[in-house]
């Protein structure tokens, strides 16, 4: 009896502990849903991408992979033609495309790539990339962004919809993108201003003020 009490105890410290570890590494609110059903139906689409998986997009691997799912949305959504060329894995897909003239900032839009450099803090490598959906404005600065991604381990298809913070620390998952990618076209000052308004943006890492 003292054995099973034992390990009766050990198992809800377990328990316990691993619950803390999962609330600690989400940043608790910032996921909006996980899996293609459940964030369809939340309004959150999915883009078709699990009846499509299985198909490689861009010369990625197809399947579970944060990549194949980027390159899929990108061709399919926004009409992105597929690169001549190879861009490797996600943390080397800014590195790669501005090689190859696309323009690459540290500016969200819609539709544009998110990208996490090999070795980002809390991403590590080979580095990440997945779809802004939405950017979020409080007063004259960007707020938030939310982002489609896949290859996320412990969601229901690998694949889930994140809000991420601008300020959030590098020590609450998930970190804010080392770059944006903007495969569809070089955000314009008209986009950037219909997107956020006639105040304050930023371009390139450099605050950019309506009319000036």
């Amino acid at each position: 009896m003292r054995a099973l009490a034992r390990a009766l105890t050990f198992a809800s410290a377990l328990a316990a502990t691993l619950a803390l570890c999962t609330h600690g590494a989400r940043a608790a609110g910032k996921r909006l849903c996980d899996g293609y059903a459940a964030c369809t139906a939340a309004g959150y689409p999915s883009h078709g991408y699990g009846a499509h998986a299985g198909s490689s997009y861009w010369m990625m691997s197809a399947g579970d992979e944060c990549t194949n799912y980027a390159a899929y949305v990108e061709q399919t959504e926004y009409g992105v033609q597929p690169p001549g060329y190879v861009l490797g894995d996600g943390g080397v897909w800014a590195q790669s495309a501005r090689a190859h003239g696309v323009a690459v900032d540290r500016t969200p839009t819609v539709g544009a790539v998110a990208e996490w450099d090999d070795g980002t803090a809390g991403i590590g490598g080979p580095g990440h990339v997945g779809v802004v959906e939405a950017v979020g404005r409080v007063g004259n600065r960007i707020a938030w962004i939310d982002v489609s991604q896949q290859h996320i381990d412990g969601d229901v298809d690998g694949y889930d919809w994140e809000r991420i913070d601008a300020r959030g620390s590098p020590q609450r998952w998930e970190p804010w993108p080392s770059n944006f990618i903007h495969f569809a076209g070089a955000p314009t000052r008209a986009r950037l201003l219909s997107m956020y308004g006639g105040s304050l943006y930023r371009i390139g890492g450099l605050p950019v003020r309506a009319g000036a």
